[in-house]
């Protein structure tokens, strides 16, 4: 396993992030059985996020953001080595970086680098939440949704260069020309999304978070958009009672398979 940690000064404008709401999405049809939840489940993720109340931010400092950042990314790479092996070929070797900025996002990017915002680590509650965003943006590079959208970029930057080096002593220089100054941001096909929450589910198990209490994460982010019908990041995300439910069916799938189950590919 091979989960190292930077710390990003990208400022991601939030008008910058918003110009994906115009962006026609055309993605490839998902590779796994995605699970799909029914009007009942629906209508509980809505009472569940409108029972919520407002969002309460945490203080975190910086430094206790990058040693929570670190743990929970580096124990979701250890964990997830066999879906490494079996998707990519290769042990987990993802990049991950703190991005300074008080937006609440986390994205992926080429070269297995995954970004975390300040603004989504005074949202996450735990570990275990923290956990599921962590997996849903390594579940992106498992499902190789990168290169597919490749053809659907936003036009923008991930502002400023890279500074500081990975928590494992290796320099950030070929990180900050990925991610600085006119790097295209990565947009994903709401299927896309919901592929990768799906993996992070199987990740997130496999780290040993419990499963309930990381799918709490949705019901932050909807709060954190403004209401439990809006998209959570960008608009290209499911709604928050979506993610919801379909968490909640992707937790009964894993806990009828057993010990260590793999995703149920189409």
């Amino acid at each position: 396993m091979s989960s190292r940690l930077a710390c990003l000064p990208a400022a991601l404008p939030r008008r910058s992030l918003l110009l994906a709401t115009g962006f026609a999405l055309c993605g490839c049809g998902a590779q796994h059985a995605l699970p799909q939840a029914g009007e009942a489940q629906l209508a509980e993720a809505r009472q569940a996020i409108a029972a919520a109340g407002p969002l309460q931010r945490s203080q975190r400092s910086e430094a206790e953001q990058v040693a929570m950042l670190r743990r929970v990314a580096q124990r979701v790479a250890e964990a997830s080595d066999p879906l490494c092996q079996d998707y990519l070929g290769n042990t987990c070797r993802f990049r991950v970086g703190l991005a300074r900025s008080e937006d609440v996002n986390a994205f992926a990017t080429d070269s297995n680098v995954v970004g975390v915002t300040s603004g989504m680590l005074q949202v996450v509650r735990n570990d275990a939440e923290l956990a599921a965003v962590v997996a849903h943006e390594y579940g992106h590079h498992l499902a190789n949704h990168i290169q597919r959208a490749g053809t659907r970029t936003q036009l923008g930057s991930l502002a400023g260069a890279v500074i500081g080096a990975y928590l494992g002593g290796d320099q950030l220089a070929q990180t900050g020309a990925q991610l600085g100054g006119g790097a295209a941001r990565l947009v994903y096909s709401q299927e896309e999304e919901r592929e990768a929450d799906y993996l992070a589910a199987f990740m997130v198990r496999r780290a040993g978070y419990d499963l309930d209490q990381a799918g709490q994460i949705w019901v932050r982010l909807a709060q954190a958009s403004g209401g439990a019908e809006q998209p959570s990041f960008l608009s290209t995300h499911p709604t928050g009672p979506q993610r919801l439910a379909a968490w909640e069916r992707t937790v009964d799938e894993i806990q009828a398979a057993g010990a260590n189950p793999m995703p149920r590919r189409s």
